[in-house]
C-alpha cells in the first residue's frame, strides 16, 4: 500500500529534476496568463501593450538558457546519458530530443515577438491576446515534442492549434484572414477527429497509449483494425504537416494571416509534429511488414507532396502562396526522412539528420516571412511577384538576404538548406532508399524555377510603378539587424555544415518499468497509464 501511495505521490509532484527540465513550458504558460492579464490592468485592451510583449518575450528566456545548458553538459544534474528519464507516466520525456525542441520553438517564438515590435505593422498586432495565444500555442509544440504517449500529445496538440485558429483571422476586419481561419478551424478540427479515432483503433489492438509500445502494434493485411488505425493517425498529422494530398487549407492559411504570424505557423508547427513522428517511427512495429508498409506510404506522401508543391507554385503570383506550396515541396523532405526510419527506426544518421532539417528550415523560412513583413510594412499585404522588380537596386541589403533565404529553400548552396537536404538524402540511400532519393530530386528541379523566378525579378527586372520600396526609417534598421543575423546563421550552417547535430544524442527517454505485453481476451490492463478492460477482436 506504501508503495503504491509513494508511486502516485510521484506522478503527482515529481522530483525536482522534473521542473527543471520542464521549465521552458512552464514560463510559456505561466508567462501567457500573466501577459494577458498585465495586458487588461496596464493599458487598453485594444491598443497595442508593450508591457505584455515584453513579459512574453522574458517568458521566451527558460526555452532557450534551459536548453543551452542541458545540451552543453549532458549527463549533468543527475540525468544518465545512455538513458533518459520519463516523468509522469511517459507523458513527459527528458531527452535531448526535447530540449533540442524547446531550443528551436524557444527562438522562433522571441524571433516573432522581436519582428512583431520592430515593425510598424506587427506593432499593432501586439495586443495582450496575441502575446497570450502565442505563448500558449508554443507551450502546446513544446508538449507534443517530449510527450511519450497520446494523451499528453493530444493537450499539446490542442493547446497548439486552438490559440492558432484565432491567430489566422486575428486581423478582425480582413474578411480574406476569418475565411482563412474558418477553413483551417474545420479541416484542423476534423484532422484532430481522424487522430483520435486512430489512436481508439490502435488502443484496441495493443492496449497501451505509449509510443514505445506502438512495436507491438502489428501492421499486415491480417489485423485490419490495426493497419486501419496506423493510416487514419498518419492521415491526421499529415494534415498538420501541410503533406499532399492533405494540404489544401495550406495556401488559404498562408495568405490570410499577417506575414509575421504566417513565419511563425510554417515553421514551429510543424517541429512539433515532426517530433511525434520521430519517436513514433524510432520505435519501429511488430515484424517488418509494418515498417515496409509506412514507408510505402511515405514513398507515395512524399513524391506526391513534392510534385503538387513544386508544379503548383508555378502557377501563382501571391508570394505568400509560392511560399505556401514551397512548405509543401518540403514537407515532402520530411516523408523521405520518415520512410528511412520507417525501414531502420534505430538509424542515428537518420535522426540526426530529421534534427538538423527541422533546424534549418525553420531558420530560413522564418527568415523569408521576416523579410516579406518587412517589404509589406507600410504597403499592402500579399504581394505579387512581380512587385518585386528592382528590389535589388531599391533594397540591396533585403534583397541579399532573401535571396540567401531563396536559395536555402531551394537546397542551393552555400545556404544552409542544401545540408539539410544532403543528410536526408544520404540518410535515405543508406536503407536503400535509392528510387526515392533520385524521383525528389528530380522534382525538385521543376520547383528552381519558380525560386529562380523571383531572383529574376528582384535582381534582372527593371522597378515599375507597382514596385515595393521598402521605407528607411528607425524600425527598417533594427529590422535589418534581426534579419541579418538569420541570413549569416544561414550562411555559417551553409559553409561549414550542421556539425553541431552529431553532439545530440538521439536517443528516446524511457519510463522506467517493464513494456507492455499484448493483451489477452479479457484481461485488465495494469500497465498502459490507462484504466479498464479491453477485449482482442
Amino acid at each position: 500500500m506504501n508503495e503504491a501511495l509513494q508511486s502516485s505521490l510521484n506522478l503527482i509532484f515529481p522530483s525536482a529534476a522534473f521542473y527543471l527540465h520542464a521549465a521552458p513550458i512552464l514560463a510559456m504558460l505561466v508567462g501567457g496568463l500573466v501577459a494577458l492579464l498585465a495586458g487588461v490592468f496596464r493599458g487598453n485592451p485594444d491598443r497595442p501593450s508593450m508591457v505584455s510583449y515584453q513579459i512574453g518575450f522574458i517568458s521566451c528566456f527558460p526555452s532557450v538558457i534551459v536548453p543551452l545548458i542541458l545540451l552543453s553538459a549532458p549527463g549533468s544534474f543527475g540525468m544518465s546519458v545512455s538513458q533518459p528519464p520519463a516523468w509522469l507516466g511517459s507523458g513527459f520525456l527528458a531527452d535531448q530530443i526535447s530540449q533540442f525542441t524547446f531550443l528551436v520553438v524557444g527562438l522562433g517564438t522571441m524571433f516573432t515577438l522581436f519582428m512583431a515590435e520592430i515593425s510598424n505593422a506587427g506593432r499593432q498586432l501586439l495586443r495582450p491576446e496575441l502575446v497570450c495565444l502565442m505563448l500558449f500555442a508554443s507551450a502546446g509544440i513544446m508538449i507534443m515534442a517530449s510527450a511519450g504517449e497520446f494523451m499528453a500529445f493530444f493537450t499539446g496538440l490542442e493547446l497548439m492549434s486552438i490559440p492558432l485558429y484565432v491567430l489566422v483571422g486575428y486581423q478582425r476586419h480582413d474578411t480574406r484572414g476569418l475565411e482563412a481561419a474558418v477553413k483551417y478551424f474545420l479541416m484542423g478540427a476534423t484532422a484532430s477527429a481522424i487522430i483520435l479515432m486512430g489512436m481508439a483503433l490502435i488502443y484496441l489492438n495493443i492496449g497501451t497509449l505509449r509510443w514505445s509500445d506502438f512495436a507491438l502494434l502489428n501492421v499486415s493485411l491480417s489485423n485490419p483494425f490495426g493497419v486501419l488505425g496506423l493510416l487514419l493517425f498518419v492521415v491526421g498529422l499529415s494534415f498538420k504537416l501541410g503533406i499532399a494530398p492533405f494540404h489544401t487549407w495550406g495556401p488559404d492559411v498562408y495568405q490570410g494571416a499577417h506575414s509575421t504570424l504566417t513565419g511563425y505557423m510554417s515553421t514551429l508547427v510543424k517541429v512539433g509534429i515532426v517530433m511525434v513522428v520521430l519517436r513514433i517511427l524510432g520505435n519501429g512495429f511488430a515484424g517488418n511488414d509494418g515498417g515496409v508498409w509506412l514507408a510505402k506510404i511515405f514513398w507515395v506522401l512524399g513524391t506526391l507532396s513534392i510534385l503538387v508543391g513544386s508544379v503548383f507554385g508555378l502557377v501563382h503570383n501571391s508570394i505568400k502562396r509560392m511560399l505556401a506550396y514551397s512548405s509543401i515541396a518540403n514537407a515532402g523532405y520530411f516523408c523521405l526522412a520518415f520512410a528511412t526510419l520507417a525501414l531502420s527506426p534505430a538509424s542515428a544518421e537518420a535522426r540526426q539528420a530529421v534534427l538538423a532539417y527541422t533546424a534549418i528550415y525553420t531558420i530560413l523560412n522564418l527568415g523569408a516571412f521576416a523579410i516579406l513583413a518587412w517589404l509589406e510594412d507600410g504597403s499592402r499585404e500579399d504581394l505579387l511577384k512581380e512587385e518585386l522588380a528592382g528590389l535589388g537596386k531599391r533594397a540591396p541589403f533585403a534583397s541579399i538576404c532573401l535571396t540567401i533565404f531563396i536559395l536555402g529553400l531551394a537546397g542551393i548552396p552555400p545556404a544552409a538548406g542544401f545540408f539539410g537536404k544532403f543528410m536526408l538524402i544520404s540518410s535515405a540511400v543508406s536503407v536503400g532508399l535509392i528510387g526515392l532519393a533520385v524521383v525528389m530530386v528530380l522534382l525538385s528541379c521543376v520547383a528552381l524555377f519558380y525560386y529562380l523566378s523571383l531572383l529574376v525579378e528582384i535582381w534582372l527586372k527593371p522597378a515599375t510603378r507597382s514596385s515595393v520600396n521598402p521605407q528607411d526609417n528607425e524600425d527598417s534598421r533594427d529590422v535589418r539587424v534581426l534579419v541579418g543575423i538569420v541570413a549569416f546563421a544561414s550562411l555559417v550552417v551553409g559553409i561549414v555544415g550542421p556539425r553541431w547535430v552529431a553532439s545530440i544524442n538521439p536517443t528516446f527517454a524511457r519510463e522506467n518499468r517493464a513494456p507492455a505485453q499484448p493483451l489477452k481476451t479479457g484481461q485488465t490492463n495494469q500497465d498502459s497509464g490507462t484504466t479498464g478492460q479491453r477485449q482482442d477482436l
